[in-house]
């Protein structure tokens, strides 16, 4: 049996006359956290956007494991958004509901689970992400951190194979960029496979297996997070001085 969880085979994707992706191929295995880099425009969103069905890609083929989901129909694509979960980068949570209504919200729509048993998974989610207690907030009453952090729960709490973050860490200050790196560590050590979307290269560094950087329609670059660090190549170089990180004035 194949390792591989998700396939993306020469997907190509525009907006009009603008070109995002020319000929993407890539491949993300089991229980691996993989870091998808590139400048802003890239479409590093748009690929996350386009593996479960929130943008249709023009052409090229997205497998999960050995099934074919990019030409499935919305209503098709519903058991695979349990599979295969989006971390929306704002959280993206439901603003008239309260933090325990967002967290169950999918096990309400996808399980038969007892209301006791949500709420007994609620509380543990809200453990994972440092929150106990808070169930009964509005999204209004959270700091961007906790935001996320709630949208993180959410997103995980179906048990997926796959989460897609998207710039979890974005406009975070150090301590709460350090809070979900821990609950993304976690995930990755409970087997939980992800794509991790940043330009904040100590991130991905600290929490991926492997790294990408997408450049002008393509996967440019691909390597190990030490291999990023001795890389002379190119595309890394200009990733590394384009963002002024401070892993940059390390390799200059």
């Amino acid at each position: 049996m194949s390792d591989t969880l998700l396939t993306i085979e020469h997907l190509a994707k525009s907006f009009g006359e603008n070109t995002i992706h020319r000929d993407i191929n890539l491949k993300l295995k089991k229980h691996e956290m993989l870091g998808l880099l590139g400048n802003s425009g890239t479409g590093k969103s748009v690929l996350l956007r386009s593996i479960i069905g929130l943008e249709r890609i023009d052409s090229g083929k997205i497998y999960y494991q050995d099934k074919r989901i990019d030409n499935l129909v919305e209503d098709e694509l519903f058991p695979v958004r349990t599979k295969i979960s989006y971390a929306f980068q704002n959280g993206a949570l439901f603003d008239s509901i309260n933090i325990f209504e967002n967290i169950a919200y999918p096990l309400f729509e996808h399980t038969k689970l007892t209301f006791t048993e949500i709420t007994a998974k609620v509380e543990n989610m809200l453990a994972l992400v440092g929150l106990e207690g808070k169930t009964t907030l509005m999204p209004s009453d959270l700091s961007g951190g906790m935001r996320k952090r709630v949208g993180l729960a959410r997103s995980i709490i179906l048990n997926p194979d796959v989460v897609l973050y998207d710039e979890p860490t974005a406009g975070l200050d150090p301590v709460n960029t350090e809070n979900i790196l821990n609950i993304m560590q976690k995930m990755k050590e409970t087997g939980t496979a992800g794509i991790f979307v940043t330009h904040d290269i100590p991130a991905a560094v600290k929490v991926c297996d492997r790294i990408v950087i997408i450049d002008k329609g393509i996967i440019a670059y691909e390597g190990t997070p030490d291999d990023l660090m001795s890389s002379d190549n190119e595309i890394v170089n200009r990733f590394f001085k384009d963002h002024n990180d401070e892993y940059a004035k390390g390799k200059a």
